[in-house]
């Protein structure tokens, strides 16, 4: 489908299509209940299997019935569970294990005064319900000994899966932390070579209408209301890191109108645009800044008519945006192309190496073009392989 130059449309106002995305955090309230369900059902369920596992090794001995064992050894699994929550509050209060550095001396010294507790909770248990019987018959030095011994290997375990448990949780957030910056690196660099578009477009504009203010007023004028729509297109576009393909065709359409009062019938341009490809995302301005480059380059300079071409194409898997002018490329030119330069880095931090811009000279011709991954075409018709 090919268009002849027409006088520009007004600008849609589109929504901001996000090209840095990154996978949202829960928010903290909700992330707090989580971590606290997640964290009772595993102490729920660890202390369970453990007093699960306890009252099926009870049996008939010299110990009492065991009704008596079962139920001490519930109640002692209850005060697990009571001692190891208020070690988890004191171990986050102090900060012993959630740091790079953990106190791992103070660590051992708090495990020793929790099965401390723990036996003696026990033992005076024990004494309640079954009279003593643990060590009434045995050497009680030696089985408090052991049952320390035993309880602070329990305490220890625990304490080595909350502190894999902190490890974890801290490097996602180390790993959120760095794709947080990695983000605004990216998100600066674009701002900064978004302020370099800018006023690069808005100088060659300005430069276009004073050449027209001493020729005719009046198409001045017109033109300067033109520029207007254009500004009002360009900070509007600068809130989002991609713009529609369609609204920056329709601002193609718009500067090709005000350079069309500068040049007349010198500029001959027609843009051609596939079905399907409105929605392509691209960066604000890219096509704009090739298409100024184009005029300059190619309109500018030529004596006689210079026609200049804009398409978008689908080819091999990729979008294709092309814009072309009659005439050569300058090899000693003195321009710095920093519009081309812009084009491309912007390309790649968007979509990533497979994007790109190039220049080149063919069939008389000089032709700048833009390749977006296949990925990037997200609505409408598929690209013809």
């Amino acid at each position: 489908m090919t268009v002849p130059f027409a006088a520009p449309e007004p600008f849609p106002q589109s929504p901001p299509i996000p090209a840095l995305a990154v996978a949202a955090s829960t928010p903290h309230a909700s992330q707090t209940a989580t971590r606290a369900r997640d964290y009772w059902l595993c102490q729920c369920t660890g202390w369970v299997i453990l007093g699960v596992i306890s009252v099926m090794s009870s049996g008939q001995g010299v110990f009492g019935p065991m009704w008596r064992m079962t139920v001490v050894k519930l109640l002692v699994m209850c005060n697990g569970l009571l001692l190891s929550h208020c070690w988890h509050l004191f171990l986050r209060r102090r900060g012993w294990i959630d740091r790079a550095d953990p106190a791992v001396p103070r660590v051992l010294l708090g495990l020793v005064v929790l099965s401390v507790l723990q036996v003696g909770f026990l033992v005076g248990a024990d004494v309640l319900i079954r009279g003593g019987a643990l060590i009434a018959d045995s050497d009680a030095t030696a089985v408090v000994i052991a049952l320390c011994v035993l309880w602070y290997a329990v305490f220890l375990m625990w304490t080595l899966m909350y502190a894999v448990v902190l490890s974890r949780r801290r490097a996602r957030r180390l790993e959120l932390e760095k794709l947080q910056l990695e983000v605004s690196v990216k998100d600066a660099e674009l701002r900064a070579l978004q302020a370099q578009v800018n006023p690069h477009f808005f100088f060659n504009s300005m430069n276009s209408i004073r050449a027209l203010i001493y020729q005719d007023p009046d198409t001045a004028a017109q033109a300067v209301g033109q520029l207007a729509g254009l500004m009002r297109h360009s900070l509007r576009a600068g809130q989002a890191p991609t713009v529609r393909l369609a609204d920056e065709v329709a601002a193609v359409n718009a500067y090709l109108a005000i350079e069309r009062h500068r040049f007349d019938e010198r500029l001959q341009a027609e843009v051609e645009i596939a079905p399907g490809l409105d929605e392509v995302p691209i960066p604000p301005m890219a096509l704009q800044t090739l298409v100024e480059n184009a005029v300059k380059h190619g309109v500018e300079p030529a004596i006689g008519a210079c026609r200049v071409r804009v398409q978008a194409a689908c080819e091999g898997g990729q979008v294709l945006l092309t814009v072309a002018n009659q005439g050569r490329l300058q090899a000693a030119s003195t321009s710095t192309r920093l519009g081309l330069a812009n084009t491309g880095k912007r390309l790649a931090l968007l979509f990533g190496p497979g994007a790109g811009c190039t220049l080149r000279e063919e069939d008389g011709w000089v032709v700048a073009q833009v390749v977006l991954p296949q990925e990037t075409h997200q609505e409408g018709q598929p690209c013809a392989r």
